[in-house]
């Protein structure tokens, strides 16, 4: 149905708009994409579409440090299992704490002093 209409009348733009609505609604496929559209503008408007794509980038960085704690656990889950043995244990006390097992040998190093002589 089409309302005719007059430049100089009241409701001119009114009546204009409605026969173009009263135009797109007899043409599904352009309602369809207009409905895709106002959906997607709205998204943005909203901040629903930049919000998801925040969530999505912090879900990778989560998974990334989940991967990361699961290497540190089995790389500290094979020391603990390595410090219960006897011979890390000596090595640690010997490396750490400067021990020696008895029938050692120690040597000790002094520093010379350059430039101790003067010259008269």
């Amino acid at each position: 149905m089409v309302i005719p209409f007059r430049p100089g009348d009241d409701g001119f733009v009114i009546r204009r708009i409605l026969n173009f609505a009263n135009e797109m609604l007899h043409r599904p496929g352009r309602v369809l994409w207009l409905c895709v559209g106002m959906t997607i503008l709205g998204l943005f408007i909203d901040g629903s579409a930049l919000r998801l794509w925040s969530l999505h980038r912090e879900h990778a960085i989560l998974l990334d440090k989940i991967e990361q704690a699961k290497t540190r656990l089995t790389r500290l889950q094979f020391k603990i299992q390595k410090a219960q043995q006897p011979e890390f244990i000596e090595r640690a006390a010997r490396d750490q704490f400067d021990l020696v097992r008895e029938g050692d040998l120690i040597f000790f190093f002094s520093e010379a002093k350059s430039g101790s002589k003067k010259k008269e």
